[in-house]
């Protein structure tokens, strides 16, 4: 026969699990993704915000493996949406840590795409998402190894613009 302590538990972590499931959940296209930071000003993107943008396309096979189709938006229409073309560079942060700096001429040459789905499908986290920097200019490039795969930056968290 079990102890009355078990007993006890058992039904307190019963209700607990019940008690999460009755709290509210928070879509995936809800969940803020991005951080554009400029000065003292800031704003947080959804997939439903970048979404909501004018869309770019690319075929062509990632250095790491998928070949197919990647859509976003491009990086420098961002800025442009948020009143941000006017800078000296940029800094963008991954939810590793990995960081890299782009200026406007880097930007405007490269046309580098916020992906954010592939083959139709957000890219999810565990697949590098749900933002990844692509360059598909430079795509066949990096894929022969005769351009470097240093600019292109998955799991993007953050856009830090310095005027």
């Amino acid at each position: 026969m079990p102890s009355l302590s078990y007993s006890i538990f058992i039904r307190v972590a019963s209700l607990a699990m019940f008690s999460l499931m009755l709290l509210p959940q928070v879509a995936a296209s809800e969940q803020v993704i991005l951080t554009i930071k400029h000065s003292d000003q800031q704003q947080s993107l959804t997939l439903d915000d970048l979404d909501a943008m004018p869309q770019q396309y690319a075929n062509f096979q990632a250095a790491w493996g998928p070949s197919g189709q990647w859509q976003g938006v491009y990086l420098h229409q961002l800025l442009q949406h948020y009143s941000l073309q006017d800078f000296q560079d940029i800094r963008l942060n991954a939810l590793n840590e990995y960081r890299i700096r782009l200026t406007p001429q880097d930007i405007q040459q490269g046309k580098p795409i916020l992906a954010t789905r592939f083959n139709g499908e957000p890219i999810p986290l565990e697949k590098n998402g749900p933002i990844i920097l692509i360059w598909p200019q430079q795509a066949d490039q990096v894929l022969a190894g005769t351009s470097p795969l240093a600019l292109w930056i998955w799991s993007l968290s953050e856009i830090r613009v310095r005027p």
